[in-house]
């Protein structure tokens, strides 16, 4: 499961696996079938009192977070990881075949707060001139319940759908196949000193966050939220 894996990443992935196994006994195998048992162990985690809060918010979610990724870099083999030491906010998996990236920390602090958390970059990191089209594939696709909204088994079906609509597109643009390197996912997300004027006078960057509306939160006739204030 780990093959290429920064160390870091695979000894809180396995970290996760003895969490889980500990918590409900059951032994997480590193596949997308086994993230319904790892939302249930989050889940869990929503109901310890406020002493645990920070612990769970730490070291939990950040462990949850590297077998998320471990599990989507696995399904998907153009995924790689992105991580700054000691800085869990700025990790990220990025594809390299299509424009595309997201924290699964993240994720897994949403999962376990049921709400947004500012500055962890849980949604879906778009080129703008994908968005439109993958709004609309996902419109089709339909919104989810208010209490899967944060669930990590329902991120990884919008992850494979979306992923599933930029492949499609990047074949029917046809040519050469483009290729997304680390150091082009640096500059669209956003390092300051290499926006362009433009974007640094609007505060935006080439990329745009996208987030899966649940039923109740849908805006206007999309069942994505619109970009978060802040790509970078």
């Amino acid at each position: 499961m780990h093959d290429d894996a920064p160390e870091l990443i695979r000894t809180l992935s396995d970290g996760c696996v003895r969490f889980v196994k500990q918590a409900v006994g059951i032994e997480l195998d590193g596949t997308p079938d086994t993230l319904p048992i790892l939302d249930h162990y989050l889940g869990l985690a929503q109901d310890d009192d406020a002493r645990r809060r920070s612990e769970v918010l730490g070291l939990v979610t950040t462990s949850a977070g590297a077998y998320l990724g471990e599990v989507v870099r696995r399904a998907f083999p153009f995924a790689r990881w992105h991580v700054v030491p000691d800085e869990p906010e700025q990790w990220r998996i990025e594809m390299d075949h299509v424009f595309l990236s997201f924290n699964p920390v993240g994720m897994a602090r949403e999962a376990v707060t049921g709400a947004g958390e500012e500055g962890w970059h849980a949604h879906l990191e778009l080129l703008e001139e994908d968005r439109g089209f993958v709004a609309e594939a996902l419109e089709r696709v339909g919104g989810v319940r208010e209490d899967d909204y944060h669930r990590l088994s329902i991120r990884f079906e919008v992850l494979e759908q979306t992923v599933a609509v930029l492949e499609a597109a990047e074949q029917a643009r046809g040519g050469n196949p483009r290729r997304f390197s680390a150091e082009v996912y640096a500059v669209a997300l956003g390092r300051p000193w290499r926006r362009s004027r433009a974007e640094r006078a609007t505060g935006r960057t080439a990329a745009a966050g996208l987030t899966l509306a649940p039923r109740g939160r849908r805006r206007g006739s999309s069942t994505l939220a619109p970009p978060h204030p802040s790509a970078a």
